[in-house]
């Protein structure tokens, strides 16, 4: 996700710096885009790291920040640490921070009650957008797809081409009524999947367009960048 925002806001002549744990991902050495970014090898849960001297320079951040694994690491990663580093971007004066959150799926009784494997990943999003929409207002913005797809990189020379699932789902679901993706429990097969270049146009655009609104962004709005 986080190299195709790149790719996304390089085409576009934006100066772009990227900060991950990796750096420069191998894929991506002989890409032409990819020459046009500067690759930060950091790490966000470090204190004294790069990630902080990058923030001085920057208009704007869009953060992908997620993983899986334990409630504890999940919320640790999806929570705490985009909610440090937004509260980073704020103090440094960055005007706006979007960020990849997911769908607000209807769970009966609400997620928030509900003790299953992925609660700390769903808490950990809905804190951050609490956290960006205090610091940020409406130049604070949340991005809320459900699946996204495109060609994910496993290895320098293995990809995996969820668009082979993805597309002909995101077409068949995209032409059903939106509000069938209220229906508890059932609604969540009716949230149509979304192509990473989609998320990543609008994950660009919504810092560099101030008329972009603030505040969550759902999947359909999110399919208009496509």
């Amino acid at each position: 996700m986080g190299s195709k925002v790149c790719e996304e806001a390089a085409s576009l002549g934006v100066k772009v710096t990227s900060v991950s744990r990796g750096g420069r991902p191998s894929f991506a050495s002989s890409a032409d885009w990819a020459s046009g970014v500067e690759w930060l090898r950091s790490d966000v849960s470090n204190d004294e790291g790069q990630w902080k001297e990058a923030l001085n320079e920057a208009t704007g951040v869009v953060s992908t920040l997620g993983a899986f694994g334990s409630n504890k690491h999940m919320y640790h990663v999806c929570g705490e640490l985009n909610i440090k580093l937004a509260r980073a971007a704020k103090e440094a004066g960055v005007a706006r921070f979007s960020f990849i959150s997911v769908h607000d799926f209807v769970f009966p009784g609400g997620w928030q009650t509900q003790n299953f494997l992925l609660r700390g990943y769903f808490q950990g999003k809905r804190d951050t957008e609490t956290e960006v929409a205090k610091l940020f207002g409406e130049d604070g913005v949340a991005l809320r797809p459900g699946m996204i797809y495109g060609d994910r990189h496993v290895s320098g020379s293995m990809t995996i081409p969820l668009g082979m699932v993805g597309a002909p789902l995101e077409a068949m679901v995209s032409r059903l009524p939106k509000g069938l993706a209220s229906v508890p429990i059932v609604g969540c097969a009716f949230v149509p999947p979304v192509r990473v270049e989609a998320v990543a146009k609008a994950a660009v655009m919504s810092v560099l367009d101030k008329a972009v609104p603030g505040g969550p962004m759902d999947v359909w709005a999110i399919q208009s960048y496509a």
